[in-house]
């Protein structure tokens, strides 16, 4: 194998014969199947997630008939003013993969310590690599790693535990595993006897899944305490794992929020790198930008950035910049912005 005969990351790994899956990190974690990513690869459509005009890629891939070890990398990739992949800088990282790795997947530590050098690669922090971890873990069928006991004893006698003990990575397990009724009733049953920084940790991992309606409501519920008591660290933490629930609950968490006469950067931050269904209408596009409006320009102009590079976002919010029913502030923000691009 050499860099010259391979043009893709899929041709890589499917001239390894390797079986493998992808996950888009760039606004939390959802599988890509290998025919989107292809299209990506091949600029036939845009990358669904960016951040920071890149893709934010974790890449799990096994060779089932000669190991059973599992690999991952993290790959962070460019994308160009239209959201599509930057196809050289691609190749760049595809020819330090094969120079370092040649055909075999099944690398050694030491050759696996060469793709530090690949300048599109990228390290996650703790969190982020618990929860792939899990995710990864999940998606394989492996099974969790040993904290994940703990972290069971622990929700179902609350009192008898020091929730301090457990791991990270334990406590991404189990949520890993919240689609299993019993788990989930099990968490459902004593949450409110859990300890509130848990509830915090359990709630950051809920981010990286699609929800059913019975956790999404347990959410729900979450966040309308937290809002009577304005405990805005909880507020934050719900608003996370809704990300990926259904829409008719998000909505009605994120609804009554925009009538709010001023929400805090925090809340708009998070609304715009998790909540991007909230702006494929265009009535709630234009509240969300009066909402930013009364922060600085500094916000302002990079909020709208951030969800303008979004494909399934773009059309709604260059449409609502284009209203004439916007406030004379918003306008005047928006000018602003045009004239600095």
């Amino acid at each position: 194998m050499s860099a010259n005969t391979i043009n893709s990351i899929q041709e890589f790994l499917d001239a390894s014969q390797s079986q493998y899956k992808f996950i888009d990190m760039g606004r939390g974690f959802r599988e890509i199947t290998p025919e989107q990513f292809a299209d990506i690869e091949q600029q036939r459509a845009p990358a669904p997630y960016p951040r920071q005009q890149h893709m934010w890629l974790g890449c799990i891939f096994w060779a089932e008939q000669r190991s059973s070890q599992h690999y991952i990398w993290f790959i962070k990739l460019p994308l160009d003013e239209r959201g599509l992949l930057n196809q050289a800088a691609r190749n760049v990282f595809l020819e330090k993969v094969v120079n370092a790795l040649g055909a075999q997947l099944e690398h050694t530590e030491k050759q696996q310590g060469q793709l530090g050098d690949n300048p599109y690669t990228f390290v996650p922090n703790q969190q982020q690599l618990a929860d792939f971890n899990a995710k990864a873990k999940a998606l394989v069928g492996a099974k969790p790693g040993q904290g994940f006991q703990a972290v069971g004893e622990y929700i179902h006698a609350p009192a008898e535990h020091d929730w301090q003990l457990l791991s990270v990575q334990g406590v991404a397990d189990y949520v890993a595993r919240l689609s299993d009724p019993m788990l989930f009733a099990a968490l459902s049953m004593q949450w409110q006897q859990l300890a509130p920084s848990f509830q915090t940790a359990v709630l950051s991992s809920l981010e990286n899944y699609v929800i059913n309606k019975p956790l999404a409501m347990l959410i729900k519920h979450h966040w309308d305490a937290a809002t009577k008591q304005n405990n805005d660290i909880h507020m934050i933490a719900s608003l996370r794992a809704l990300a990926q629930a259904p829409e008719a609950i998000v909505l009605k968490v994120l609804q009554p929020l925009l009538q709010r006469a001023y929400l805090n950067a925090d809340l708009l931050i998070l609304i715009a790198a998790r909540h991007m269904r909230l702006f494929a209408d265009i009535e709630r596009a234009k509240v969300f930008l009066e909402k930013c409006a009364l922060h600085d320009d500094v916000l302002f102009q990079g909020l709208f950035s951030d969800i303008v590079q979004v494909p399934q976002c773009r059309i709604y919010i260059l449409q609502a910049i284009q209203s004439d029913s916007l406030s004379q502030l918003c306008k005047t923000k928006i000018a602003t912005l045009q004239q600095a691009r």
